[in-house]
């Protein structure tokens, strides 16, 4: 009898590239092996999703969610991050990732190479959004904005912050500096800035998106960005109309 392994390399051979649904791959080893469907685990065979208790070693799958896979088949050249969530953390860690084919485990962080290929899918998905579904620009604020977190990663060859949401800044430059980066695609209002945790970041890096491009107006210390805002209530306030006045 072929191991599991074997058995979805059999029933999947030539559908490389397609997404697959969970419950129909187990039905087809059922049928063809008799094979028990509760032991079937495809999230075990994944490129992109480590699972506690496995070597690690067999990949077939690209995790999309739990449901669904895409099949890439064995030795595929993949690209693309490794995740693992322990039991009983709410968040996914990042534990490694693949290059061309190349698996390479690690602790947190994420590879320039990596970064790059985020910052084009995204831009990808902010097109579609765009100019196939008419979405304006102010209305895809978290997409924009972690487009802006990717460009100053890029920008200034640093990491992002290694806690989605770290308090202060999202990016830390190749020389330590912590980077708050700020995104727009205002063209007139204020760009808010938490006073309670300005003093966590070193550097402000501001990006204003227009004729559909990202402008870095500003990369720099944060005290010069205090001189032009106004200060309210628990915000510092950068009025967007002064953008083109600041120097980086």
């Amino acid at each position: 009898m072929p191991t599991i392994y074997e058995q979805l390399q059999e029933v999947l051979a030539g559908r490389e590239g397609e997404l697959v649904y969970a419950g129909d791959v187990k039905a087809l080893l059922a049928e063809k092996y008799g094979t028990n469907t509760g032991s079937v685990m495809l999230s075990d065979y994944c490129y992109n999703r480590y699972n506690n208790g496995i070597a690690f070693t067999k990949h077939l799958f690209q995790y999309i969610d739990r449901n669904t896979y895409k099949y890439l088949g064995e030795h595929a050249n993949y690209t693309g991050l490794i995740f693992h969530k322990q039991q009983g953390e709410a968040a996914e860690r990042i534990v490694g990732e693949w290059i061309g084919g190349v698996k390479y485990m690690k602790g947190d962080g994420i590879s320039k190479a990596q970064v790059e290929q985020l910052y084009t899918y995204y831009q990808d998905i902010l097109r579609y959004e765009l100019h196939v579904l008419q979405t304006k620009p102010t209305e895809l604020r978290h997409l924009l904005g972690r487009i802006g977190e990717f460009l100053c990663v890029l920008q200034t060859d640093g990491q992002l912050a290694l806690n989605v949401n770290e308090p202060g800044y999202d990016v830390i430059g190749a020389n330590g500096r912590k980077i708050s980066v700020k995104t727009t695609a205002q063209a007139s209002g204020f760009i808010p800035i938490n006073r309670n945790t300005f003093h966590l970041c070193d550097d402000l890096f501001i990006v204003q998106y227009k004729n559909e491009a990202f402008h870095v107006v500003y990369f720099g210390d944060k005290e010069h960005i205090v001189e032009h805002c106004r200060a309210y209530d628990k915000t510092y306030e950068l009025d967007v109309s002064k953008l083109n006045k600041l120097t980086m």
